[in-house]
């Protein structure tokens, strides 16, 4: 088994035909015994680490479900940097009293419970990403918004220009 230990947007490429890739394996490296453990210190996306892979250097597939969960908000956020306003410092401590980021105004309540599934502190009791594929397709299938963008506002990056055109001309 193998950990990718950097599961974030900016490594998922979306091809022509619409099937995405998960790219930049250079953090990536093989499990034994189904973790694998840092041993120096180095340079690691900390706003994508899992609590036991930032504070015990433990990394697993659970702890790369926890990473998917933060890039689900990025999705949701439409690109937005996972705890925008915290240092690293900042965000370490907050994890450690349990923080999790708030539902991105866009996304439906559905997609939000699946993050906070993966942002789980007990890496055991989060998801599968078989089961993930699951909720996901669920989901997909049903005729839920999952991501709307009705919920924009002037302040958000994505707004309604017709709208905007519309105040202004009536």
């Amino acid at each position: 088994d193998f950990v990718h230990r950097d599961l974030a947007a900016r490594n998922i490429l979306v091809g022509q035909d619409g099937r995405v890739k998960v790219s930049d394996f250079g953090l990536m490296r093989q499990v034994y015994e189904d973790v694998y453990s840092i041993k120096k210190a180095k340079k690691l996306p900390v706003k994508w680490m899992a609590p036991e892979s930032i504070f015990e250097g433990v990394f697993t597939i659970k702890s790369d479900v926890w990473s998917y969960g933060i890039f689900l908000w990025e999705m949701a956020t439409m690109g937005g940097v996972p705890y925008p306003t915290f240092t690293n410092t900042e965000l370490c401590k907050l994890l450690k009293n349990g923080y999790r980021m708030e539902k991105p105004d866009m996304c439906c309540h559905e997609v939000y419970e699946m993050m906070t599934s993966c942002w789980e502190n007990d890496p055991t009791t989060r998801p599968s990403f078989s089961e993930l594929i699951d909720r996901l397709e669920a989901i997909m299938t049903r005729d839920v918004t999952y991501c709307d963008m009705s919920n924009c506002d002037e302040s958000s990056p994505y707004y309604n220009i017709q709208d905007m055109v519309d105040e202004e001309s009536g």
